[in-house]
């Protein structure tokens, strides 16, 4: 029997288990993992070694002093993951919150001075690892990668269920 893929069947004799290991998302899926792998074998740990936390540091730095809500919506999180993570951020440091001046039922994030470190260190890493592992690739390959990918988490964003988004 022939897994399909995108509603196509296998035309070559390949099991199901190569073809399987050849569809988009468990690539991305596999591309992501050993990127994070890389991540943490640079001694990068706690808690970027967390996705959420990650995501967090990642979008507070593109704005800070955004609410939890702000941040649900941004990363794609459910509210009490992003609640859970920032309790530990907040612990070891790298964000603070504070409530809003104007709305006093309103709490902001902000970066500490080591969350900015960590993030100008995350950068590097990051920057570091894109070069070695789209060297392979032409200019206009990555483009078109990165496209595709756009592409692909805007499809995905889209079939989250209403009731789901926070």
């Amino acid at each position: 029997m022939n897994l399909q893929i995108n509603g196509k069947s296998s035309e070559k004799g390949e099991d199901r288990m190569t073809d399987y290991r050849k569809t988009p998302m468990i690539l991305i899926n596999e591309v992501s993992r050993l990127m994070w792998e890389k991540v943490r074998s640079r001694g990068m740990t706690h808690p970027i070694s967390q996705r959420s936390g990650q995501l967090i540091l990642i979008e507070l730095a593109k704005r800070d002093g955004r609410t939890q809500l702000d941040l649900a919506n941004a990363t794609h999180l459910k509210a009490p993951t992003i609640s859970v993570s920032l309790q530990k951020l907040e612990k070891e440091g790298y964000v603070s919150r504070r409530p809003d001046e104007y709305d006093l039922r309103a709490t902001r994030v902000f970066l500490t001075d080591k969350g900015r470190e960590l993030d100008a260190r995350l950068k590097t890493f990051i920057r570091e690892q894109e070069a070695i592992s789209t060297s392979c690739l032409t200019e206009e390959e990555c483009d078109s990668l990165v496209a595709i990918l756009l592409k692909i988490r805007e499809n995905l964003v889209g079939e989250v269920p209403e009731e789901e988004i926070p």
